[in-house]
Formats: structure tokens, sequence, C-alpha cells
């Protein structure tokens, strides 16, 4: 039973790794489609997460926080990223 727990639990962390790979691809390639459109988004995450912090939540502290780190793990995401290096010509032989 504990194996199992413990097999699983690597299974669903494995699972999530994949997934935020897989978003973060997502983004970089929405960053290279529409470059102001991702701007905007970046933009209105920035605001979201502003208006998170200014307001208080009464009684829920620990939804509070939660709430403020899912908003600061959008915006950051959101971010735009330098432009990877070109590619260097090969010359096959």
């Amino acid at each position: 039973m504990v194996e199992e727990v413990r097999t699983s639990r690597r299974d669903l962390i494995a699972r999530v790794a994949t997934l935020e790979l897989l978003i973060a691809d997502l983004i970089d390639l929405l960053w290279q489609l529409d470059p102001d459109g991702m701007a905007e988004l970046a933009r209105i995450a920035s605001r979201d997460l502003d208006i998170q912090t200014t307001h208080t939540i009464t009684g829920a502290e620990h939804q509070r926080e939660r709430l403020h780190n899912v908003l600061q793990e959008r915006q950051r995401k959101l971010r735009p990223r330098r432009a990877p290096a070109p590619r260097k010509a090969t010359v096959k032989v």
C-alpha cells in the first residue's frame, strides 16, 4: 500500500512537470505568434495581481495566500522572454 502511494505520487509529480513544460512551450509559441496579444495578457495578469494585493479577503488568509501565489505564477509565466539565439547553419558532409 505504501509503495502504491509512493509510485502514485511520483507519477503525479511527473505529470505535473510535463504539463508545466507544455504550458511553457505554448506560452513561448504564443509570444512568437502574437506578441501584442501576449503583452496585453501580461498586463492583465499584472493588474490582477495588483488588485488582489490591494484588497483584503477577511477570514480567509490561507485562500488569499494561495490566490496570490497563483496570480504571481501567472504573471511570471506571461512575462516576455528573451528571443532565442539564431541557430547556426550546419553543413552536412
